[in-house]
């Protein structure tokens, strides 16, 4: 079976397709973060995982380079590069531990982990210090071994929310990081022969109305205010995990 010539029933097949990645695109980017997870929670209800991953892939890497050129100018290079050189050097350890241990079993340890820290937040618990460089290091090699395992990139997420970072701070680090990320996924991707040229042909549907998500969400984040974003993110994080702690 394949994610975008599956027929659910008919035409509505394609039209659900594509209205699932509208909501990912939402999500995606308001949050800066989630698009993926959030498809692939609902689509690997009715697909394989291995049939959908390769063409979400895709249709995020085109949202991603939007969102990295929306927020460019605000990044923080010093603690994205922190960040991202230790998620790329551990990826490839996450996708040996992928093939060692049971990736469910990684799945819902990761769900559980996120939904405590979930609550942690929504009691208002916050670190007072933005992370060091030491601390970015260790969040990146820590976050690089889970995604290269499993696709889960909150780990990095929850510590960015935890912390003292504006809407604008926070979100730009998480989108200046999983650009960086998925650009790494995308090259290892490509390499091994995962995500070819079909992928990307029968990914455009799907990376349309994503685009366009993205592009609605974003606007809806310059106009929120900083806790309606708090709180969508972690009701985003919240909401995600109990999914992948069930699925």
């Amino acid at each position: 079976m394949d994610f975008f010539d599956i027929n659910l029933s008919g035409e509505p097949g394609m039209a659900i397709i594509a209205l699932v990645a509208f909501g990912g695109g939402l999500v995606r980017g308001f949050t800066g973060f989630g698009g993926p997870a959030f498809i692939l929670a609902i689509l690997t209800l009715f697909f394989t995982p291995y049939s959908v991953v390769a063409k979400i892939l895709v249709v995020d890497f085109i949202a991603s380079v939007y969102l990295f050129k929306a927020v460019y100018q605000q990044i923080d290079w010093r603690a994205t590069a922190s960040m991202v050189i230790p998620t790329l050097i551990f990826m490839p350890l996450g996708h040996w531990l992928l093939i060692e241990l049971d990736p469910l079993w990684m799945k819902r340890m990761m769900a559980l982990i996120i939904s405590a820290v979930c609550v942690m937040m929504l009691i208002g618990f916050r670190y007072k210090h933005p992370m060091t460089t030491a601390w970015l290091v260790f969040v990146g090699s820590i976050a690089g071994a889970i995604f290269g395992g499993t696709y889960i990139a909150l780990v990095a997420v929850v510590f960015i929310l935890l912390g003292p970072y504006d809407k604008h701070a926070g979100r730009t680090l998480i989108i200046s990081w999983s650009f960086f990320t998925v650009l790494g996924f995308a090259l290892i991707s490509a390499l091994s022969g995962t995500t070819g040229a079909d992928d990307v042909i029968t990914a455009a549907p799907g990376a349309a109305t994503y685009l366009l998500g993205t592009w609605i969400g974003s606007h809806g984040f310059r106009k929120s205010s900083e806790k309606l974003f708090r709180r969508a993110a972690i009701a985003t994080l919240l909401v995600l995990s109990i999914i992948n702690l069930v699925s």
